[in-house]
């Protein structure tokens, strides 16, 4: 719930900011909501709502004197497990005031999905795979490929593993609508057109299937986690790459592994700086009497150091996105030894 809740809205947002014509007007891509309402409904919601009331309790909808059968028990045909007719009326009312929302165009935000506890992750899969311009698919593939999943106390990987399941359907539909542009393209056509596509469809071939491909650059471009204990850590690392080399079907398609030591780590989150400000702030801030902090200004070698120091997070950072690059699908003969 949380990782559908955070991941799929942020990329909605990314998205939105990257092809923003896509989700305004009346062929946005809030209208997939509006044309199938109940496709966005989750079943347990949708549960028995298709039968008409008995009359014994529909008789109680408008006149309260008359709900005397509202506290038994729901018949299995109409009840979620537990309910009295009191709660299937409720959810019932809910049901279709949801559904009049979402028929009357009033849904018009991911945040509203949320609000609305509406399958936020089938209606991501749905936008992406019936993307009428490559525009938006462009940005949801790098939104996709960008956002970075952090679990501070990771544990052994229930919660990157929550993160992984999520994207994974989204980078494989992203694919699959590559593969449909492409196979669209005709003679006349610039032999450049999609070639962002046709790259990335030809990184996806050199490994032993698409999903190999998706989970590899899940685990290597998405998904970050630190813990205290380091025996914690090799778990979650290690249950990463059992999920992919799961996917192997033969042995001669066994790939070297990804270097996952950058992306799970163990450490205490609670100690440390984590941005360039921080690094600043600490060298700047100058402790008083009371507890009281001054800032002041830093000369010469303190300057130097702060400089050297920022100096070598550019470099790490850089060399890093090379690395990581370079493990997903990036030729060797395209990296230079020099670098590294």
């Amino acid at each position: 719930y949380i990782s559908k809740n955070t991941i799929i809205p942020f990329l909605f947002d990314q998205a939105r900011e990257a092809c923003a014509i896509a989700f305004e007007g009346e062929n946005s891509v809030w209208r997939l909501a509006q044309d199938d309402p109940d496709r966005y409904i989750y079943p347990a919601v949708r549960k028995g709502t298709e039968l008409p009331l008995p009359d014994e309790i529909a008789v109680g909808l408008d006149d309260v004197s008359r709900r005397d059968k509202w506290n038994t028990p729901t018949p299995d045909e109409y009840a979620l497990p537990t309910e009295i007719w009191r709660e299937t009326v409720a959810r019932r009312q809910r049901y279709e005031d949801v559904r009049a929302k979402l028929v009357n165009g009033e849904v018009t935000s991911i945040n509203d999905f949320i609000t609305y506890n509406l399958d936020i992750q089938q209606f991501a899969q749905d936008v992406i795979e019936n993307c009428e311009g490559p525009e938006l698919l462009r940005a949801f593939w790098k939104a996709i490929n960008r956002v970075s999943v952090l679990d501070p106390t990771c544990g052994s990987g229930a919660f990157l593993f929550a993160a992984l399941n999520i994207l994974q359907p989204l980078y494989e539909a992203c694919l699959e609508r590559m593969r449909a542009f492409v196979a669209d393209l005709g003679p006349d056509d610039h032999p450049q057109k999609y070639s962002d596509f046709k790259q990335i469809l030809a990184q996806v071939a050199q490994h032993p299937n698409q999903t190999y491909y998706v989970l590899k650059s899940i685990v290597v471009n998405n998904l970050y986690g630190v813990d205290i204990m380091a025996e914690a850590v090799e778990i979650a690392k290690l249950r990463l790459f059992l999920k992919l080399v799961a996917q192997v079907e033969r042995v001669e398609q066994i790939e070297p592994l990804p270097d996952i030591d950058f992306n799970i780590r163990a450490g205490n989150t609670l100690v440390g700086y984590t941005s360039k400000e921080e690094v600043r702030k600490a060298m700047q801030d100058k402790q008083l009497e009371g507890g009281i902090k001054q800032a002041r200004i830093l000369f010469g070698e303190e300057q130097a150091a702060l400089a050297a120091i920022e100096g070598k997070a550019a470099d790490i950072d850089r060399l890093f996105s090379r690395f990581k690059a370079m493990q997903t699908g990036g030729d060797l003969a395209d990296f230079d030894a020099a670098d590294f």
